[in-house]
């Protein structure tokens, strides 16, 4: 089994930072770290784990970006889809990164806790 890149388990670990430090302030902490959803792309994550982060990147990004009257770009589709989001929601895909990141973690601290060992 391949194990996701060290890129993904730093950049990872800098963003659940600080989602855990208040799951009740998700939303604020998912829009002010909305760069890690461009920068971490899903070919660093394994084969396995790499599914789950392009869901997450997907439903993060599914509202497209937002526009004003005139047509004028106001939030590109991450900072939109979030603001869109309900606090429930973003509490939930908080959960599902912190989850994942929890994955990466045992791919590089305790890699046979994956293989079922």
């Amino acid at each position: 089994m391949n194990k996701s890149n060290i890129f993904v388990y730093t950049e990872l670990s800098k963003l659940v930072a600080s989602l855990n430090s208040n799951i009740l302030l998700s939303k604020q902490y998912l829009r002010s770290q909305a760069a890690y959803f461009n920068i971490i792309v899903p070919k660093y994550f394994s084969d396995t784990l790499s599914p789950e982060w392009e869901s997450i990147t997907n439903q993060i990004r599914k509202m497209g970006p937002g526009f004003d009257k005139e047509g004028k770009l106001t939030a590109n589709a991450i900072i939109n889809t979030i603001d869109q989001m309900t606090s429930e929601e973003c509490i939930s895909l908080a959960m599902r990164v912190i989850s994942l990141y929890d994955k990466v973690r045992i791919e590089f601290e305790n890699p046979d806790l994956l293989n079922g060992k």
